[in-house]
């Protein structure tokens, strides 16, 4: 696996228009797809990174970075809950790095 294949993306871009009432942004990314063969028959590993606030803290730490990783061809709302694995992170810019090395290291266990 190469250091580019999980993308993690800016700070900015995930916090997005939350600061003048609008919502964060989500990002969600593949990896194990053949260009030739296509996902058939294929593990696929899935994630998706967003920034999420605790409705029940009130300090201004209240946000935090979330990384969700799933296997299979089903979407992250059509997939069980129990299938799903989810690690969050302060919301820093150190932790796109840790996001980057947690998912990469998981996604070489299953597609290896």
């Amino acid at each position: 696996m190469n250091r580019s294949d999980v993308v993690v993306p800016r700070l900015e871009w995930l916090i997005g228009g939350s600061r003048i009432g609008s919502d964060y942004n989500t990002y969600i990314g593949s990896l194990g797809t053949d260009p030739l063969k296509g996902c058939m028959n294929r593990k696929i590993f899935n994630y998706l990174i967003r920034i999420e606030k605790s409705e029940n803290d009130e300090s201004e730490n209240s946000e935090r970075l979330c990384a969700y990783f799933w296997i299979g061809m089903s979407s992250f709302a059509n997939t069980p809950g129990e299938e799903i694995v989810v690690k969050s992170f302060p919301l820093e810019e150190e932790s796109r790095e840790k996001i980057r090395l947690w998912l990469e290291e998981n996604a070489a266990a299953v597609l290896k």
